[in-house]
């Protein structure tokens, strides 16, 4: 039997974050615009992930910024050696912080609004589980 290594979900984050950074970038998007599509993302992948573990929890923007600050802390070296990627996502972490603390109120709506996309799409996967469609003959 294969004994296979298992990424974490810190090691997740930051592999997933990198590859979305390289995609914005060869886009062409500008640092401004990254900075606030890596919160977005950020912001996605702890409601997505952390979230159903504390789904009573109230949470502030340094609760994302603690996330992506303990990924970068804990993350493996294996990851760093084979993608070579810590010092590009710690320039832009340092970005990602200032804009939570400059833009107080555009991160909290950011955070709030999909908050509330993700608990609809719970709801509605609770209220209406796999519809079937009917086979039937054909008038």
């Amino acid at each position: 039997m294969k004994n296979y290594n298992t990424l974490t979900k810190e090691e997740k984050l930051l592999l997933l974050l990198q590859l979305y950074v390289e995609k914005l970038k060869q886009s062409g998007f500008d640092h401004s615009r990254i900075v606030r599509y890596m919160w977005l993302f950020c912001v996605g992948y702890y409601i997505k992930y952390y979230l159903p573990d504390q789904m009573n929890s109230t949470i502030d923007r340094f609760t994302i910024i603690s996330m992506l600050s303990n990924a970068l802390k804990c993350s493996s070296k294996r990851i760093i050696d084979t993608l070579g990627f810590e010092h590009e996502l710690t320039y832009f972490f340092r970005y990602l912080i200032h804009y939570a603390i400059d833009n107080e109120q555009e991160a909290e709506g950011i955070y709030q609004a999909e908050r509330v996309k993700y608990e609809k799409s719970v709801l509605l996967s609770q209220v209406s589980p796999n519809k079937k469609k009917r086979k039937g003959k054909r008038l």
